[in-house]
């Protein structure tokens, strides 16, 4: 069974001339560059690769041969790096013990270790011709030796060797190889609010494990925002007070200042800084409940400079050397005035400053976090500050799947490396809507897939733009086609080896391709599924030439630009085609779905009638025939054409059947021989997200979803 790239044959109808020029234009440019790009490897050198890693090293030579585990391997290190060499050992150990690999932790004396078999040498080498947190990997027939430029170094080489086990018939090998490998950033950061949605220490230890294993060395803590200051208070223990804090969004839970010291020194064994976040002045609706005025009052700045004061003297400038103030999303009258005095009393507890970019102006020196998400080109920053780039990194706003290839396509601070003021960027999770389960964040804001990608552009650095195909992605046969299509297999096998029974909501889908028609245009008082009807009407012609277009997931502001096609309005619709050739009749599963809805503000049309899927008015055709959506639970609910903060429907968590990637797969019969699938994706708001996704999905031994290779080659 497979995808044909057939023709298919719709209702044509002629656009303006401008709007043909427009929209080609872009579309053949971004096909050219997509012959051009390339990632910071080859792709011979990729295809090459025996194991998937995540993020691919810098350099790597395979060799042949592999050293295959005998009865027990011996762990040496020199006695002097004991200490230094700790954590990284912790790592080794607990993967061997996972494999039943029997070892023995040998600490000697002296340098220039001699020959030994079974043996895995770990080393510290200051003097190293490698960037901080670089390391040497090499493995023969003998053993494996790992040389950290420091201490962080060797940990992310022992990462690595973690993810190349190869195991055949109940035996554990390693590929020979030499890795030399190095961040092309040296900040690498994930971001949760827990501000809004309290989570506990034991369940964020769980995602430092998983942040370090992936090479993450920054965790971006968010403790506060509307709903509750989180940390612990001994100066104004109201701030901790039920009664003071947003019903239904966990107001008795706080982080004690030993909850804080704990985490902090969890995360610094797995090579993880910690950044707290005191958000002020705005998203701080808890402090005027709490002392009855707001925090740019004078008032409300002595609270503050004693609440900074307060966390300062608890948590050791060592240990936090960075605090982030927030500073975003509020207008006051004071605004220099505020960020002075806030600025001034942070370096007074010797510590680093760092805000929001756009916030309020910051003091020289500050680092600021840019978030905007138009700044695909050019320099992030406006002045002489350094920086972090959180541009395109915010989890809740995109669906499960396309998020994976604006991060793949990133170049993160629009540079191929870091430097002094580009210091990397930051992954954000922003699970603003009320959570009762905190299992299903990771679900509905598909953390793993994301921090997994993200932990490739940021690690490896991308050599040019690739801002064409963060939402339109290339032609599975381009050059970068073929770049996205490698990272899917890696990160499809990352996600069956390492993510047994947790959630990690994506399946392969780079690889189908459509014919794209239209817009169509509709008279503003015509409802989207009777204004054009190319599925059942084949004549007709159409001034633009047939698009193919690439992807599982369509995200149709990519291929179509809004200001072009929209004149102020939203009264277009587009159809897309393609054909599925099966050897035999059979039932196959699709997961499949319209608008997703964002995740910080519920924006969406919401969920269908029964018996459609899409409630702007989209459809599936399946051989002429309309495919029946479900019966849901909450048919023509949730449906907020705008956004949502501080309202009551912020207030409603999320269900399953909201998302394509969370709900049960669509089953579609094919006949033997060819089938056309033919989508309407009607646009009937301005701030719809404008998409679709298809994608052949199977359950696997483990009882998930993933891709059906059988149809998705």
């Amino acid at each position: 069974m497979m995808i044909n790239r057939g023709k298919p044959s719709l209702i044509l109808i002629a656009l303006p001339a401008v709007l043909f020029f427009c929209l080609n234009t872009a579309w053949s440019q971004s096909a050219d560059t997509a012959k051009t790009w390339q990632g910071p490897q080859s792709l011979t050198l990729l295809a090459s690769a025996p194991v998937a890693l995540i993020p691919f090293p810098q350099e790597v030579l395979w060799k042949k041969g592999q050293y295959l585990f005998k009865k027990k391997v011996v762990i040496r290190y020199l006695e002097k790096d004991a200490e230094r060499v700790a954590n990284a050992l912790r790592v080794l150990t607990t993967f061997l013990h996972h494999y039943r690999i029997a070892f023995q932790s040998l600490p000697v004396s002296v340098n220039g270790f001699p020959e030994q078999a079974d043996a895995i040498t770990l080393l510290i080498d200051e003097n190293m011709s490698l960037k901080k947190e670089g390391y040497r990997l090499h493995v023969n027939d003998r053993g494996a030796c790992i040389t950290g430029k420091d201490a962080t170094g060797l940990y992310y080489g022992v990462q690595t060797l973690r993810q190349m086990i190869i195991e055949k018939d109940n035996r554990y090998a390693l590929p020979a190889c030499l890795i030399t490998d190095w961040p092309a950033f040296g900040l690498r950061g994930f971001m949760h609010d827990n501000g809004r949605n309290f989570q506990e220490i034991a369940s964020l230890k769980k995602q430092l494990d998983r942040l370090s294993a992936y090479k993450f060395n920054t965790f971006h803590w968010h403790l506060t925002d509307n709903p509750a200051w989180r940390p612990q208070s001994n100066i104004y223990p109201q701030l901790n007070e039920v009664k003071n804090r947003k019903p239904g969004r966990d107001p008795e839970k706080s982080y004690s200042f030993d909850d804080i010291r704990e985490l902090i020194r969890y995360a610094r064994e797995r090579a993880i800084t910690v950044i707290p976040e005191l958000d002020m002045p705005g998203h701080s609706a808890y402090f005027q409940q709490t002392f009855g005025f707001k925090m740019e009052t004078e008032q409300g700045m002595q609270v503050l400079e004693k609440l900074i004061d307060e966390f300062c003297s608890e948590i050791p400038a060592s240990d936090c050397p960075v605090i982030h103030l927030g500073s975003d999303e509020v207008h006051i009258q004071n605004p220099s005035a505020f960020i002075v005095r806030m600025t001034a009393r942070i370096k007074a507890n010797g510590r680093k400053p760092m805000v929001w970019n756009p916030g309020l102006p910051p003091e020289k020196g500050t680092i600021e976090q840019v978030w905007r998400d138009d700044l695909t080109r050019g320099i992030l920053r406006t002045g002489s500050n350094p920086y972090v780039d959180s541009y395109a990194g915010y989890l809740n706003s995109y669906d499960a799947l396309s998020l994976v290839q604006r991060y793949f396509f990133q170049q993160v601070c629009n540079k191929e490396k870091g430097d002094s003021a580009a210091l990397g960027g930051i992954l954000c999770c922003w699970p603003d809507t009320r959570v009762d389960d905190k299992e299903k964040i990771p679900l509905y804001n598909p953390v793993w897939p994301g921090a997994l990608t993200y932990s490739e552009a940021v690690w490896c650095g991308r050599p040019q733009p690739g801002e064409h195909y963060m939402a339109a992605l290339p032609a599975a046969t381009s050059t970068a086609g073929r770049y996205f299509h490698e990272f899917e297999m890696r990160l499809a096998s990352h996600r069956d080896r390492y993510f047994t029974g947790e959630s990690f909501p994506y399946v392969r889908f780079g690889n189908i391709e459509w014919e794209l028609k239209g817009p169509y245009y509709r008279n503003s008082q015509q409802k989207p599924e009777t204004a054009f009807l190319p599925e059942r009407n084949d004549a007709g012609t159409d001034t633009m030439k047939v698009r193919k277009i690439a992807g599982g997931v369509v995200r149709l502001e990519g291929w179509l630009d809004r200001s072009i096609i929209a004149n102020g309005k939203a009264n277009e619709t587009v159809y897309l085609k393609t054909n599925i050739r099966s050897s035999e009749a059979k039932t196959i599963h699709v997961m499949t779905g319209f608008e997703a809805a964002v995740r910080s503000n519920r924006r969406s049309a919401g969920i269908p009638a029964n018996g459609q899927w899409d409630a702007n008015g989209g459809a599936i055709f399946v051989n002429g025939r309309e495919l029946t959506g479900p019966q849901w639970q909450h048919p023509e609910g949730y449906r907020y054409l705008k956004p949502t903060w501080e309202t009551p429907a912020n207030e409603i968590p999320f269900t399953d059947e909201e998302f394509y990637w969370s709900r049960p797969p669509a089953a579609i019969k094919l006949k033997k021989g060819w089938n056309t699938i033919l989508v309407r994706v009607p646009r009937t708001y301005l701030d719809q997200a404008w998409m679709f996704a298809f994608v052949p999905v199977r359950m696997n031994a483990a009882g998930r979803w993933v891709e059906d290779g059988s149809v998705l080659k």
